[in-house]
């Protein structure tokens, strides 16, 4: 058998490009805080790090009766478990805007979701619109996968409200999505409805899907 130094097998551009900048911090943080001072971190965007929110007792009830129930430990539906999505369909159905078990599709997480949005809406060489600040994972898909991240200016006098005039000029042909974080990540800030319409007005307008990030819809 060959030596390991005989083998020169090489990175692709797509694998050194994906880099997230917060892992950077959150994973080689250490530094030593002034004991002097209470530190108050805004690192890493999950309250249950630090000992918050912790999960419902029914939650994890039912977590460890599916478990040890053994019916469903193999594989599932790749777009998720019908049981599972008719109950998002029913919790996310108004009476103006119903929603079926057909509309809703189960990813392993957010990010996953969020990447599979992009490869589904995006070819390498368009864009996207984002929100500045924003998250930063968006711009981790987008280098790796050769696509142009756009970002659309947020209003701190405004209660970090999108500048819809500035979102509106940054979009031409090559526009393909219009992302909204809403709670915003990192701001915290909660859109009023009337603010939300106006974003969909310029999504209306120039038929352009909007990739809805309500990740701290629960905490916010």
């Amino acid at each position: 058998m060959s030596e390991a130094k005989d083998w020169k097998i090489k990175g692709t551009r797509h694998a050194f490009a994906c880099v997230n900048p917060i892992r950077k911090i959150t994973d080689g943080n250490d530094y030593v805080p002034n004991p002097d001072k209470e530190v108050i971190k805004l690192n890493i965007g999950d309250p249950t790090f630090f000992g918050n929110l912790p999960a419902s007792p029914i939650a994890v009830q039912a977590l460890a009766d599916a478990v040890l129930g053994e019916k469903a430990n193999g594989y599932q539906p790749t777009v998720g478990m019908p049981k599972a999505r008719e109950a998002i369909a029913a919790a996310y159905t108004f009476p103006d805007n119903p929603v079926s078990q057909e509309d809703v599709y189960l990813t392993s997480g957010c990010a996953q979701a969020i990447e599979f949005t992009m490869t589904a809406l995006m070819e390498p060489g368009t864009n996207a619109l984002v929100p500045r600040p924003g998250f930063s994972l968006y711009q981790v898909n987008a280098e790796s996968l050769e696509m142009e991240l756009r970002h659309y200016n947020l209003l701190p006098e405004k209660s970090w409200e999108a500048d819809t005039a500035h979102l509106e000029s940054l979009i031409d042909e090559k526009t393909r999505l219009i992302v909204l974080i809403n709670p915003s990540n990192p701001c915290g800030s909660v859109y009023s409805k009337e603010h939300l319409l106006q974003i969909a007005e310029v999504a209306e307008k120039h038929r352009l899907p909007i990739l809805s990030d309500e990740i701290y819809e629960g905490v916010a």
